[in-house]
């Protein structure tokens, strides 16, 4: 069911680019080289070249960001309902960060926030990747 899921987000997202209006692309200037510092510090610079946004079309109150691959572009989406500050910020960015380590190493799980994607979290938290976050 999940994955039936994913695919008609992603089938959603992607009509949404083709159909709806441009991507609103008003993410915070220090997004993207906090992106590309925590992927050198944390993940060895193997994430890919990611485009991150401030979504005005995601609607879901519960959701602060979603990762979305199309093609060979990846896709973080900032809810617009959550402005993306300071701590939360890095958090989610963080949270969407394994969520793309684990998909460019295939590591799939049924569960987005398995066994797996928690053990990449363990790992940020050991090397102090929120140590004045939380």
């Amino acid at each position: 069911m999940k994955i039936v899921k994913s695919l008609l987000v992603s089938t959603m997202f992607i009509l949404s680019l083709l159909f709806v209006k441009p991507i609103q692309s008003d993410a915070p200037d220090w997004l993207e080289p906090w992106y590309l510092g925590y992927n050198v510090k944390y993940f060895n610079n193997e994430l890919p070249t990611t485009k991150i946004f401030i979504d005005h079309e995601l609607k879901d109150d519960a959701t602060m960001a979603v990762t979305n691959f199309i093609g060979d572009t990846v896709y973080i989406r900032f809810n617009k309902r959550y402005e993306p500050s300071g701590g939360q910020a890095r958090m989610t960015l963080l949270h969407e960060q394994c969520h793309i380590y684990l998909k460019i190493n295939n590591d799939f799980e049924l569960d987005n926030h398995g066994i797996k994607w928690q053990a990449c979290m363990h790992k940020l938290a050991n090397q102090g990747a929120f140590e004045d976050v939380w």
